[in-house]
């Protein structure tokens, strides 16, 4: 197998894994992985995160990821997921960052640490019995593989052919929510399908009895018609008869139309007896008027022009539903109901207009009495016609209900006809019968398997009573720290750090991580692995160390990696950036077959981007041209939100540290060397205010302080861009045509 086959080549997507959730590799710029990979990020970057993403592929370990976590990586022509179990471990990774010297050295003085067994001259039987073990161990992992995958295309058919039945079975039924997971549900209750199962006329028939009377629906309620409001025929005889005392006029009572002129009249005339008319003296015709028009005359007239006014008002329309909305069976009652209902009402309405007509009469002619004949009580009968009615209503609801029960189960018997076909159709028995065939096999494989296992962890066993992975470390440590530090097998299959004969306490930072590199070096050949099937990801290796150890480190890390199947070194450190970039680049940046480099940014505690390295951090072996550069980007934004420049004040104080420290070389901060750009003591202060206190805040709120931080911060990078143009006009400009 060549080496390229097995190695990753890029990171499709990345979810719910901190800064880097949401990765997408299809929308990034980043180039596909080489053999050889140099990571360059700032601290907080995103690069210890991404080595424990690339740990999800060996399967579940602890690390400081968030549960839930996991990755999809290209590898050849296909790709790992790692939240399948088939694909984790098919490409074993290795990786050294915080999380391995926690799992393996974190102790309270870092003195212990577990064994390694590293295969010795006398042990060659039992390392060929690990290469033994782990080969068979791989073809029993491809013979579950293969029987997973042939599990899985038989299921996704059988899902496949679920899937269509149902909608087969929804659309004929006219329903859209019958799903596959309906149909699977009914058919696990079939006892006998094939008893399930109807020919076509009688699912034709079934089919349409479920799809019959979906027009009808159950009314709910009637309109309410009520008896007439008073008067009765008694008010209106007791209207009739009555008849006013009073001193008649005839003239008045002979014209009623000048009758009732007059009397409207006489409200004119309450507090006077002066002719409103005229403005003659009225009294005395004022009072034959007031003998006329009596109080009991007036309180009479009033009571039968009310009772007029009544019997004339309309009564309110019905609206019952139509004829067609009623079932068949009730039809006929409900029409004759209601004509009798229309009869009733004509009656009614022709009743009080005689009623109405009296009462007129009654009007003209206030001393006459009239008689009414007498009618019928007409509240039983529009009683009885209600009662019919509600009936009908009641009728119509129950063969609702009874057709909704014969819809229900004609729909049903369509369902199981359809779920015994999902048992029951060419290929399906087989397809069943394969599906456990491949669960039993899957379980045995298991348990090869385990005992597979079981005899590794015995050769284990067995290698752990010779071991030279102390003297390797021991190796590697001489090189690292000298002879200060060294290792002994210690009991209990464990070995221990030793100073000057005594435990090893006490140690400092760099002490610490360079006897955690070494261990982490002796430990990628233990048990028979081969570092030639590794992938190895080396996260920050330098952290604490002095700066005459970058350059070992380094080229320890590409001298004793250079065999193993794909590397990913990431650092923070410009100067062991520049180191490997070094070795593995030409003069102009270009690096060569087989290495990449990349930048890893984050914007403003935001998400993590994976990058190719930028053309200014390749070509140079300084990150003063990458500073320089960001703050280009800065000074040409136009963006208005105050995160896009939370870093700028971070930005703009090292690009100060870094110019003025070299302008004026001495121990002193950069605040008092200022002078060299500002000459004007009010503008030094405001850019020393700016950068001091932007570059200490904690939060968003000290920085918001500023009313308006974005303008403020590409103005503070304006000002320090045009004093370096006026001051030291070659460097600026020759840092402007490198950073283009």
């Amino acid at each position: 197998m060549l080496v390229g086959e097995c190695m990753f080549g890029r990171i499709e997507s990345i979810s719910q894994a901190a800064v880097w959730d949401g990765y997408d590799g299809r929308t990034s710029a980043a180039p596909d992985f080489a053999r050889y990979n140099l990571i360059y990020g700032w601290n907080a970057s995103g690069k210890t995160t991404l080595s424990r993403v690339f740990g999800l592929l060996n399967g579940p370990t602890i690390s400081g990821l968030p549960a839930g976590a996991h990755v999809r990586v290209s590898v050849g022509q296909g790709v790992l997921d790692s939240r399948k179990e088939q694909d984790r471990g098919q490409v074993p990774v290795r990786i050294f960052n915080r999380d391995f010297i926690d799992a393996n050295l974190q102790q309270a003085d870092y003195t212990h640490a577990p064994a390694l067994f590293i295969v010795g001259e006398d042990n060659i039987r039992l390392s060929n019995r690990i290469v033994s073990l782990s080969r068979r161990r791989d073809r029993v992992a491809a013979m579950y593989r293969s029987v997973q995958t042939k599990q899985s295309e038989t299921s996704t058919a059988r899902e496949k052919a679920a899937t269509d039945l149902a909608r087969e079975c929804g659309t004929v039924l006219g329903v859209r929510d019958f799903r596959a997971p309906n149909l699977k549900g009914i058919h696990q209750r079939l006892t006998a399908p094939a008893n399930h199962l109807l020919n076509l006329a009688t699912l034709q028939a079934m089919v349409g009895q479920a799809r019959d009377q979906s027009e009808f629906a159950p009314i709910r309620n009637l309109p309410e018609v009520v008896p007439p409001l008073p008067p009765g025929v008694d008010d209106v005889a007791k209207l009739l008869k009555e008849t006013p005392k009073q001193n008649t006029i005839k003239r008045l009572s002979d014209d009623p139309a000048l009758s009732d002129w007059v009397r409207t009249g006489l409200r004119f005339h309450e507090h006077s007896t002066t002719c409103a008319f005229c403005g003659n003296d009225a009294a005395q015709a004022l009072e034959a008027y007031a003998n006329h028009f009596s109080d009991e005359y007036r309180h009479q007239h009033a009571a039968i022009t009310a009772a007029i006014g009544r019997l004339e008002q309309r009564r309110p329309a019905h609206t019952f539903p139509h004829e067609k909305e009623w079932v068949p069976d009730v039809r006929v009652k409900v029409k004759a109901a209601l004509g009798r209902l229309t009869a009733w009402e004509a009656r009614e309405s022709e009743i009080r207009a005689s009623w109405a007509g009296l009462l007129n009469e009654k009007l003209a002619n206030m001393e006459t009495a009239y008689t009414v004949e007498a009618v019928e009580d007409r509240a039983p009968e529009l009683t009885a016609i209600f009662a019919e009615l509600h009936q009908a209503k009641d009728d119509h609801n129950r063969a609702c209900d009874e057709l909704a029960a014969r819809r229900r189960g004609a729909a049903e018997k369509v369902k199981e006809h359809f779920a015994a076909r999902f048992v029951l159709d060419p290929g399906a028995a087989e397809a069943v019968a394969f599906l456990n065939q491949a669960e039993a096999e899957l379980g045995r494989i298991k348990t090869v398997r385990q005992k597979i296992a079981a005899q590794e962890a015995a050769v284990n066993s067995e290698l752990q009573r010779s071991s030279v992975a102390a003297s390797q470390i021991n190796g590697l440590l001489k090189r690292l720290l000298g002879p200060r530090i060294s290792v002994e097998q210690a009991q209990d299959n464990r070995i221990q750090f030793i100073r000057e004969g005594q435990p090893a306490i006490n140690m400092s930072d760099g002490e610490r991580t360079a006897i955690s590199l070494a261990y982490f070096l002796v430990s990628l050949g233990q048990n028979g692995q081969r570092l030639e099937d590794l992938v190895v990801f080396v996260d920050d290796p330098i952290c604490s160390l002095d700066a005459n150890h970058i350059y070992d480190v380094a080229y320890l890390l590409i001298t004793s990696l250079k065999v193993c199947r794909q590397l990913f070194i990431s650092t923070h450190n410009s100067e062991f950036f520049n180191t490997v970039k070094q070795d593995w680049a030409d003069r102009a940046g270009k690096f060569h077959k087989d290495h990449e480099a990349y930048l890893v940014h984050r914007e403003n505690d935001g998400a993590s981007q994976l990058m190719g390295l930028p053309a200014h951090l390749a070509k140079f072996r300084s990150d003063y041209h990458h500073v320089f550069f960001c703050l280009r980007q800065f000074q040409a934004s136009t963006r208005p939100d105050v995160e896009a420049y939370l870093g700028c004040p971070n930005l703009l104080r090292r690009f100060l540290e870094m110019y003025l420290g070299f302008k004026r070389p001495t121990p002193k901060n950069y605040l008092s060397k200022l002078d060299i750009l500002f000459d004007d003591e009010v503008e030094r202060n405001a850019v020393a205010r700016y950068v001091d206190e932007g570059s200490h805040s904690a939060s968003t709120l000290r920085l918001l302080e500023f009313s308006d931080f974005p303008g403020m911060s590409r103005g503070m990078v304006e000002r320090v861009m045009r004093a370096m143009e006026r001051v030291d006009p070659d460097h600026y400009s020759v840092l402007m045509a490198e950073t283009a």
